[in-house]
């Protein structure tokens, strides 16, 4: 016990991949915050490394990636490749993300008792998952040596859902890093938006989940009241087609701009916002909303998931109902009118971050986690 207290802890964080989304996002901030005197620590990767994952891999960081490049079908093995990987890197606590990695590791703990588990649920909608991940998640999450959810909504609806005591699911609320970004209007000028005009912006990917909607909806109805106020949406996805065609529909070609993923959207996009708007249908813990926190943007978003928790209506955001188009025209309208209360709320939020919700908040207590799994 006392050599494993002293010498490094070593850490494998395993996930499907590293592509653009909340979860992959979270997990980023987290193996760039860990610290290194106290943990070596392996990214793997179970079918593709994917940008974020890349790019980590440039600065250094061992990413490992188990499918073969080029690999299309379900390889049913990746579990005997993260075996021999936990093997050749000594590993003592294995943190998965997805349910193919919980589930590969769940087999490592099984074969090797000594190697921890820790897993993460980051889906925000239960029960209504693909019925075959519930099936896979129910059976594999029996086998970890703890569990964690991302948010009190969430934890309470996976206890629901999976029938687990009360005791055997933990809270870890998801964290971001504080905006140190000086707009600097580059990515305005590259919408065409004046200095005069509000510039209304969201960062989703193109799913039904998210609303997007609702947006040109809400949209459609600022744009009749002769309010200045312009809408981007970052991000991309199979609904962008549709999205287009509706916008057309709308009149809305001069109002509403698609401008697909955008990288460092965080940085080069969002602190360029006088607002920043959500409509999404359901959540977990939403990253993009802290992020838009995190830059000192007043938030417009519905009160979904941890989206309550995070927030407080009127004091460092706006709350409406999901699918409620006119309270959400009328949010946006408040701040599109009042510039003071932009600043309120925008300064507000971002002290909320650094007092609950900032990423060094998560990191600590995933590494106390860590070590407690460690030394058991």
């Amino acid at each position: 016990m006392q050599i494993m207290a002293e010498r490094k802890i070593n850490l494998m964080i395993a996930v499907a991949g590293l592509g653009f989304g909340g979860a992959e996002v979270v997990i980023e901030h987290l193996v760039r915050t860990l610290d290194p005197r106290r943990f070596n620590v392996t990214i793997c990767c179970i079918k593709t490394a994917g940008p974020i994952g890349e790019a980590l891999r440039r600065e250094g960081f061992d990413v490992v990636v188990l499918m073969p490049p080029g690999r299309t079908r379900t390889d049913y093995f990746t579990f005997l490749r993260m075996r021999r990987l936990t093997r050749e890197r000594r590993i003592d606590v294995i943190h998965s993300h997805t349910t193919d990695s919980l589930a590969d590791a769940a087999i490592c703990h099984l074969l090797s008792p000594r190697l921890k588990l820790l897993h993460t649920f980051h889906f925000g909608n239960y029960p209504h998952l693909e019925p075959s991940q519930r099936k896979l998640e129910r059976i594999f999450s029996r086998f970890a040596s703890r569990l964690v959810a991302v948010g009190e909504v969430q934890r309470r609806q996976i206890l629901a859902t999976y029938g687990f005591p009360e005791s055997r699911l933990g809270r870890v609320w998801n964290g971001v890093p504080l905006s140190d970004v000086t707009p600097t209007g580059e990515f305005r000028a590259g919408l065409g938006v004046g200095g005069d005009e509000i510039l209304i912006g969201t960062v989703a990917t193109l799913i039904r989940q998210k609303g997007l909607d609702d947006l040109l909806a809400a949209a459609q109805r600022l744009r009749e009241s002769g309010r200045r106020a312009r809408f981007v949406v970052v991000g991309d996805g199979y609904l962008r087609a549709e999205l287009e065609q509706r916008r057309s529909e709308l009149g809305l070609g001069d109002t509403v701009t698609f401008a697909g993923w955008v990288k460092d959207a965080s940085r080069r996009a969002v602190p360029e916002f006088d607002v920043f708007f959500q409509p999404s249908l359901w959540e977990a813990m939403s990253i993009a909303v802290l992020e838009a926190m995190a830059a000192g943007r007043p938030v417009v978003a519905t009160r979904v998931g941890e989206n309550p928790y995070v927030l407080t209506d009127g004091a460092d955001g706006l709350l409406v109902e999901p699918r409620h188009v006119t309270a959400m025209a009328d949010g946006l309208a408040r701040l599109v009118d009042d510039a003071g209360l932009r600043q309120r709320l925008g300064a507000a939020a971002r002290a909320t971050v650094a007092r609950r919700f900032a990423v060094e908040h998560m990191t600590h207590e995933y590494e106390r986690i860590y070590a407690e799994l460690a030394r058991s």
